[in-house]
């Protein structure tokens, strides 16, 4: 399955995590709102200078006020431009020396989710100190998030070059971007971009994080996709992860579903699962491991837990574009007898993936084998099943064509065409023998009838032959005396 691309971005000197950007000076000076030429170029004093001591005071003093508007855990609003302003000063007053204060200025609008902020106090950031690679870094982020991924690559490759030395996150997004382009391609020259660009971060930093993910990511992409002896470096990469991680008592998500990715490839999906739910466990909101547990969930017929994962992991945008996820939902529904809902989930399913003729055939066998047959369906209700079956399985068939890989399903649903069309004809068969069983019914509830008629009329004869008969034998008698 395809990970989500893990954007990567730096933010405070203290940690603040990417995206956060600038605002206007209290002093009136046209800045990154767009209303006029930012402050960067213009700022006083020399990038890379050290600092005084007053403007690191400052900056402390920035860094407590962010701290405090963030205490709940979320900064938004008008406390999202207070943590900015209070940063953008410390730029304004102390000038290029001090340019991670604008930058980090830029990164709180990135957090708020103000963009447009963030992205021109990044460019700014760019005019105080061309080698700020941090700014590159956070910029292409921006640019990947809104799918310029040529320009994403561009401005990482920028951070690359103004800081050789430093750059890893940029040379970890350069890794990222050039990995998806060779999963699309198969480009070999993609390929070596990305590993090299990893390698590097390494060699600088034998214990970053980010490129362990990365380098055994794209080590198992080539080793599914091209060449399966990758699949052993992705498995080196990851148990060298694990070690040096453990050593520093960190965890790595990415790593353990990598990890549990590798196991799947071996068919151990006992290990694959202890794996994902380990990633679950460090990341529970994390996408791919929870689509990951739902899959071998289904396998093992556990509807419930595939469901709750799959819940999970469609609230991320990726994943819930791919139609295996929508499919998985849907059979895990079906599984929980919720078929309105499973319906609901193929038919996702199937507008996201036109051509895929696996959600009509998941329809036809929910309409045929489940809805048609539920309880309290009567024979009218069997048959409107069927026929939504059929239609199911036929638009299958005419998108499976003569695929291979759908070879068995289409056998299998040539045999239920058949069999509806025999449970068709055995209803209609019935509903004649039903129609003459019922006309013989009536025959004989026509003909008991005038038997009991005639029964009646003799017997009343006989009673009135009687009652005559026992009136003349009276007179007799009485004569004789």
């Amino acid at each position: 399955m395809r990970n989500v691309n893990k954007l990567l971005g730096i933010g405070l000197f203290v940690a603040l995590a990417m995206g956060m950007s600038g605002c206007k000076g209290k002093d009136g000076t046209k800045g990154p709102d767009g209303k006029g030429k930012g402050i960067g170029a213009a700022a006083k004093g020399k990038a890379g200078a050290a600092p005084s001591k007053e403007a690191k005071e400052d900056f402390a003093k920035a860094v407590a006020k962010y701290n405090k508007l963030n205490s709940d855990g979320k900064i938004d609003g008008k406390e999202c431009d207070q943590a900015a302003e209070a940063f953008t000063k410390v730029f304004k007053d102390h000038g290029k020396p001090m340019v991670a204060a604008y930058f980090n200025a830029g990164a709180i609008y990135d957090q708020c989710g103000n963009l447009e902020k963030a992205q021109k106090i990044y460019k700014d950031v760019i005019s105080a100190d061309p080698k700020y690679d941090l700014a590159y870094n956070n910029l292409g982020v921006i640019y990947w998030k809104q799918g310029k991924e040529k320009q994403a690559l561009d401005t990482f490759r920028k951070g690359v070059n103004a800081n050789k030395l430093q750059a890893r996150a940029a040379r970890n997004n350069v890794a990222g971007i050039s990995r998806n382009a060779y999963v699309k391609t198969l480009d070999a020259s993609a390929f070596k971009e990305a590993e090299t660009s990893i390698q590097t971060v390494l060699a600088l930093d034998s214990s970053n994080q980010a490129a362990y993910e990365n380098l055994a990511r794209l080590y198992y992409d080539r080793g599914i996709r091209k060449d399966p002896s990758y699949l052993v470096l992705a498995n080196l990469v990851v148990t060298q992860a694990l070690r040096v991680l453990n050593d520093e008592g960190r965890k790595s998500a990415d790593i353990l579903n990598i990890s549990g990715l590798l196991y799947m490839q071996r068919d151990d999906q006992i290990n694959a699962l202890k794996a994902f739910k380990g990633s679950v466990e460090i990341r529970p909101d994390h996408p791919e491991a929870n689509l990951n547990i739902a899959f071998i969930s289904i396998r093992f017929r556990d509807y419930e837990t595939a469901q709750k994962s799959l819940g999970i992991a469609l609230k991320d945008k990726k994943i819930a574009k791919n139609p295996e996820a929508w499919l998985a939902l849907g059979v895990a529904q079906r599984g929980l007898k919720k078929f309105d809902k499973a319906e609901e989930s193929y038919t996702k399913a199937a507008k996201l993936a036109p051509k895929d003729p696996r959600p009509w055939y998941n329809l036809a066998v929910l309409n045929q084998m489940h809805l048609a047959t539920a309880d309290g369906i009567d024979q009218e209700g069997t048959k409107k099943y069927f026929n939504i079956a059929k239609k199911h399985y036929s638009k299958f068939m005419e998108l499976a064509g003569s695929k291979k890989e759908f070879a068995t399903n289409a056998l299998e649903a040539k045999d239920s065409l058949a069999t509806i069309d025999e449970t068709f004809e055995f209803f209609k068969i019935q509903k004649e023998l039903e129609a003459k069983a019922k006309e013989m019914e009536e025959l004989q509830k026509k003909q008991e009838a005038e038997e009991r008629k005639r029964l009646l009329e003799l017997e009343q004869k006989a009673q009135a032959a009687a009652a005559a008969a026992s009136s003349g034998g009276g007179d007799a008698a009485g004569g004789g005396q």
